[in-house]
């Protein structure tokens, strides 16, 4: 059965960066011709970030392929300052899960730790800048308590109250300490899913993870992979290139991978659109064997107009969709929850959501707000 055509998106590596990502994660002739050609054109002292954060899984990779090189030493230099730094971020933060734990707050960890654990299994091949922990949506307010209470400060600001309705319209706020560490607070595993009782078949599903000699938990491998892959397919300030990487080693390293559970929850979420576009990115550019059965279905599987238009959004600068875009993505990400399609059900709802994105204590002041927003987005142009 023919793939659907895929839709162009930043998620897409350039030409350059494929060749990186081929050296750093196919074997063989094709490895070495890549690493060959990228080396060419390729200067490490000038690299974007996202791609000087695949050199450790290239040094690695290229030792595996047997192939020598003047620059191997220096590839190495940063794979072993990476093991060390890592070593030193999830020390850190397991002293952090012990603290939710005294409190009686379950946690689960995603992203970079929880994929550098079980699936790289070596701690100098990922760099990790942050950890993101997911607690269950009643365990928000202590959870936040306590980070404030550890030195934590949220980048940005909180409801007055602890409005619990606002925290239906995002998944997670991001908090630094003074040293500077960054962890990322979820009670939504996906921004596209933000609606209640979203998150509980992830945590029925999740796998024992061990950190530091702290337990606690994490996503299982087909929920890991669909992590990856829908959280790659959209717009990242930092070059979108190290979810291809992620994926591979996910499923190099998950044989037993639930394929069925994979379809089945992109089809429940309504997020079809990006995870059957990131795997047939891989697909085409690293030849993996992805199951018949389940891509055809993937490709057979209806997509709304509404989710399109979604997808089409999350890969722009967030800067360019405007303050009312921005809040419409937030509200369809919880209306997934009710109306199934229901185009009204949605739209009888948006007030409600805006109120709560735009912080407003009354629902009545929500066109106050969309005023002024307008407003303020309009001053500088004209003068």
């Amino acid at each position: 059965m023919a793939s659907p055509p895929t839709m162009a998106g930043d998620f897409r590596p350039t030409p350059t960066q494929e060749l990186l990502l081929r050296a750093a994660l196919l074997s063989g002739a094709e490895a070495a011709s890549a690493w060959s050609q990228w080396r060419a054109c390729a200067d490490l002292d000038h690299l974007d970030p996202g791609c000087f954060r695949l050199l450790p899984l290239l040094h690695h990779n290229l030792k595996a392929q047997g192939i020598s090189d003047p620059l191997m030493n220096k590839l190495k230099g940063i794979h072993r300052m990476t093991w060390c730094k890592n070593q030193d971020l999830l020390e850190r933060f397991a002293l952090l899960l012990n603290a939710l734990h005294e409190e009686r707050i379950g946690t689960m960890v995603l992203k970079g730790a929880a994929v550098t654990l079980l699936h790289y299994r070596d701690h100098g091949l990922r760099p990790m800048q942050d950890l993101d922990i997911l607690v269950r949506p009643e365990a928000v307010p202590a959870a936040i308590a306590l980070l404030e209470q550890l030195g934590w400060k949220p980048q940005r600001a909180l409801p007055r109250g602890g409005r619990a309705s606002f925290f239906g319209t995002i998944h997670s706020i991001s908090f630094a300490d003074a040293a500077g560490h960054e962890c990322d607070l979820h009670w939504h595993v996906l921004t596209e899913c933000c609606y209640p009782r979203a998150d509980d078949d992830f945590w029925e599903a999740s796998a024992s993870l061990e950190m530091h000699g702290t337990r606690t938990r994490a996503l299982c491998p087909a929920d890991q992979l669909l992590h990856v892959c829908v959280h790659g397919a959209r717009w990242n300030a930092v070059v979108p290139i190290r979810w291809v990487a992620d994926a591979m080693v996910i499923l190099r390293t998950s044989p037993d991978l639930d394929w069925h559970r994979l379809v089945a929850q992109a089809r429940e979420r309504r997020i079809v659109l990006p995870l059957r576009e990131t795997l047939q990115y891989l697909r085409d550019l690293l030849h993996v064997p992805l199951p018949a059965g389940a891509m055809e279905e993937l490709a057979s599987l209806p997509v709304r107009l509404v989710e399109r238009v979604e997808y089409r959004a999350r890969l722009r600068r967030p800067g360019r969709l405007g303050f009312l875009s921005e809040a419409c993505l937030r509200h369809l990400a919880y209306g997934r929850s009710f109306g199934r399609g229901s185009v009204a059900a949605n739209l009888l709802t948006l007030p409600r959501a805006l109120q709560h994105f735009w912080q407003a204590d009354h629902l009545w002041q929500v066109p106050y707000c969309a005023v002024a927003k307008s407003w303020k987005r309009m001053t500088p142009r004209q003068f």
